[in-house]
């Protein structure tokens, strides 16, 4: 059982300059700076959309950055053992970090995100730990199972709920809808994510739901949920008649979309995990625009 460390031994930098630039990196890393930055971005343009103040917006965004930071270290306090197999360059099997230390950066940054939350509301931070639960259920329970794209995608879907609640104190009826919206972005890009490390969980006889319905059938099923999401925000945004920046939004998110979907389903591992963060980011400047143009409609109030 421990041969795949013998295979892949700790390298520690020389030199305290190399040694702290290390460390300082793994740090990064642990936190999953990608798609949490990525969640603090939508959180506060959902933010302003709904009309919050420049504030409210940062806080409301700073606190979802952190709840995802502490979500992040859970991920790979969780994985240490499977990652020693998949991932050995992660900042706590190569050395960078220990998990005392990791720990450390979870309880600080959960602890700025409920004074932050707090700080705009007790409704925002009650969704917000409601999101908290929803990622450490992925974490620790779901992540390497079929069922995980549930939790990620219910994840996705109470991004727009935190945001706006956060900034009107109210949830319109019609965000019903944008959170369904939002769940289905949440499970296409819970695919393009399995698919990124379909050959490594293969490997390590992890079942996912790439691994569980194959690498086409799940390519499949990620062009058909961002075709369908795609499909019904640029059809009710020319019927609401919107200004014309949100309908370049939505566009612009289309084709990003489009070239994310190509590289997702790509042979190589590097060029899927590019084709999943397109996707994210398309999904997110397509939903942006889409709240800005039912916004601007009337549909949502403010």
């Amino acid at each position: 059982m421990g041969e795949p460390e013998r295979r892949t031994p700790r390298v520690t930098p020389r030199g305290f300059g190399a040694r702290f630039a290390w460390r300082l990196a793994g740090s990064l890393r642990i936190v999953h700076p990608f798609p949490s930055a990525l969640d603090g971005l939508a959180v506060a343009s959902i933010a302003l959309v709904a009309g919050a103040e420049p504030g409210t917006a940062a806080r409301l965004a700073l606190a979802m950055l952190c709840f995802q930071f502490a979500i992040g270290v859970t991920n790979d306090l969780a994985d240490m053992p499977s990652d020693r197999l998949t991932h050995p360059g992660k900042p706590l099997v190569s050395g960078a970090l220990v998990p005392g230390e990791a720990l450390g950066v979870l309880i600080l940054a959960l602890s700025v995100a409920v004074v932050v939350a707090a700080s705009v509301g007790l409704g925002a931070l009650a969704i917000g730990l409601v999101g908290l639960a929803d990622g450490l259920l992925y974490d620790l329970r779901l992540k390497n199972t079929p069922f995980a794209w549930l939790a990620f995608a219910a994840g996705v879907g109470l991004l727009p709920v935190y945001a706006w609640f956060g900034a009107t104190d109210g949830l319109p009826p019609a965000l019903v809808v944008v959170a369904g919206m939002a769940i289905l972005a949440g499970a296409a890009l819970a695919f393009a994510n399995a698919l990124a490390d379909l050959e490594r969980d293969a490997a390590a006889g992890t079942r996912t739901v790439a691994t569980m319905l194959g690498r086409d059938r799940t390519v499949a099923a990620d062009v058909g949920l961002v075709a369908l999401l795609q499909g019904v925000v640029v059809a009710t945004s020319v019927l609401n008649g919107p200004e014309p920046a949100p309908i370049a939004a939505e566009v612009a998110g289309a084709c990003i979309g489009w070239a994310g979907l190509w590289l997702t389903a790509a042979r190589r591992e590097g060029l899927r995990r590019l084709g999943w963060e397109l996707q994210a980011v398309a999904i997110a400047i397509m939903g942006i625009g889409w709240l800005a143009a039912l916004s601007s409609a009337g549909s949502l109030g403010r």
